[in-house]
């Protein structure tokens, strides 16, 4: 496309150094340049980003977006724009057509549970024959070809491709998750939503980058109040701030969701144990049954959300029970693993307060007569408020709780536990143990028939940064060396027979 053509959607822009090149891609990393490429300069949180316009440049950058003047040789085409973001989320979908217009999208936004309301709405959606994409935080799907996802939400560029590859592929759905960092820079800018859903939203999270609670609430309901007439909010009524959602939506309608009687989809809880949750659905368009191998109330409110969307998205209701029967879960939610050991360990991403929360009382009941055994950590460079609060979580639901490293960054491990055990009761039981690796293998060792293990922070992650340095780390991988050591122990000291879970 010409560098003329592609500039048309931008009415506010200047040029300096014209010259109307072929451009063959945009980009916002320098690294990702190609030549006839356009480079967007994107302040980042340690840079201005007009330290990469020499790199892309050299890598064959033949225009460059820029809210300032920057140095760029005299055939490099310079557009300034008053927002970059703003401008760069344009350009790429015009660039690639605006393929998001012809997708039915569902955006899904909240602090927890965006992943496994996707995957189901998503699972919901192939049930019903319609073949969607799906961009979560663990993945990006379109079609059969699957990839581990970058960010919870792609960058413009990236994003654009992908709605680019579903129309190309005949995909007329999408479910993705919308963070609250993507919404505030304008990635999803072009999007234009069929369903927007709300999971909840709490305080102490994100805060390290949006500063306030206030900014995090705003930049969230950016996703709503952009709807237009005929699009669907999904809200949860349950959480405090459904009613900021609310009178910040657009036009559109509203379906809510939640345990009280006043909502649009309800559920009654006839049974929950560590196999799964058996509930009553109560819809606008009738009643239903069904069991979910999901547990715990958080995850009843994630087949809610992922309910009124698929209702919003024309999905009947007996397709969604017999969906829900055979959705298991999301990746590094609540993950069982599982070696024939007789007691239970889980792989989770809780690395907020809410979130451990939640999952630790829901495992509590759960696990008796057994106990419950917790290791966690407290990410580095994030929030430090969190930390006192989820010391104190821990170790009020669980029997044991190993204190560890959970992506340390550039911060000391041992400054960061310090900060945990700081909020911990002191009466509890609390090990503390630096090695992550070592954490798991003790609480693995250290259970006994019918405890259940709970592994928390990183779910599907499959990596460890300690002092700026990334090593390969998967919380679920580990958990299976540290029991199958357990296991080869056992049979050469013929201490410890392992045999199939019991049942709790």
């Amino acid at each position: 496309m010409k560098l003329s053509k592609l500039l048309k959607p931008l009415a506010d822009r200047e040029l300096r150094q014209y010259t109307d090149r072929s451009i063959q891609g945009l980009t916002l990393d320098s690294r990702r340049v190609r030549p006839e490429f356009l480079f967007a300069v994107v302040p980042g949180p340690k840079s201005d980003g007009t330290a990469y316009v020499a790199d892309a440049v050299a890598r064959g950058a033949v225009a460059v977006l820029a809210t300032r003047e920057v140095p760029v040789p005299p055939h490099v085409a310079l557009i300034l724009v008053p927002n970059v973001r703003q401008a760069l989320a344009d350009l790429c979908a015009h660039f690639h057509g605006r393929p998001a217009g012809l997708v039915r999208t569902t955006g899904i936004t909240g602090t927890n549970g965006k992943t496994t309301t996707a995957m189901l709405v998503h699972w919901l959606l192939a049930k019903d024959g319609k073949q969607a994409g799906l961009l979560t935080t663990v993945l990006n799907q379109v079609g059969s070809r699957r990839e581990r996802a970058a960010n919870t939400t792609p960058e413009s560029p990236d994003l654009q491709e992908l709605f680019a590859q579903m129309v190309e592929q005949h995909v007329r759905y999408a479910v993705m998750e919308v963070s609250s960092q993507s919404l505030d820079q304008e990635r999803v800018r072009g999007v234009p939503f069929a369903v927007a859903a709300l999971t909840n939203v709490t305080p102490h999270e994100h805060l390290d980058y949006h500063g306030t609670f206030e900014n995090y609430l705003n930049a969230k309901a950016r996703l709503f109040s952009s709807l237009a007439p005929g699009a669907t909010a999904v809200l949860n009524a349950d959480d405090p701030q459904c009613g900021f959602f609310r009178e910040r939506r657009g036009p559109g309608n509203v379906l809510t969701y939640g345990l009280q009687a006043t909502v649009d989809v309800t559920a009654a809880i006839e049974g929950m144990t560590i196999a799964g949750t058996t509930l009553r659905l109560h819809t606008p368009v009738g009643h239903v049954r069904t069991r979910s191998p999901l547990i715990g109330g958080f995850n009843v409110q994630n087949i809610l959300a992922g309910t009124c969307c698929a209702l919003a998205l024309g999905v009947g209701l007996s397709t969604i029970a017999e969906g829900i029967e055979q959705f298991a879960g999301a990746q590094g939610r609540l993950e069982r693993v599982n070696e024939g050991q007789p007691f239970t360990v889980l792989v989770d991403y809780a690395h907020n307060n809410d979130g451990l929360r939640s999952v630790l009382s829901t495992l509590k009941p759960l696990a008796a007569p057994g106990r419950l055994i917790v290791v966690f950590g407290c990410g580095g460079d994030r929030d430090p408020s969190k930390r006192p609060l989820m010391g104190a979580t821990a170790t009020h639901y669980a029997d044991v709780t190993l204190v560890t490293a959970d992506n340390s960054r550039s911060e000391r491990t041992e400054d960061i536990i310090a900060e945990i055990l700081a909020g911990a009761n002191p009466q509890a039981h609390c090990v503390v143990e630096p090695d992550r690796r070592e954490a798991i293998r003790r609480a693995v060792a250290m259970a006994a028939p019918r405890d259940l293990v709970v592994i928390c922070g990183k779910g599907h992650e499959d990596h460890q940064e300690i002092a700026g340095v990334r090593t390969r780390f998967d919380d679920c991988s580990e958990a299976r060396r540290a029991l199958g050591l357990l296991q080869r122990r056992s049979r050469a000291s013929s201490r410890r027979t392992f045999v199939a879970p019991a049942a709790h």
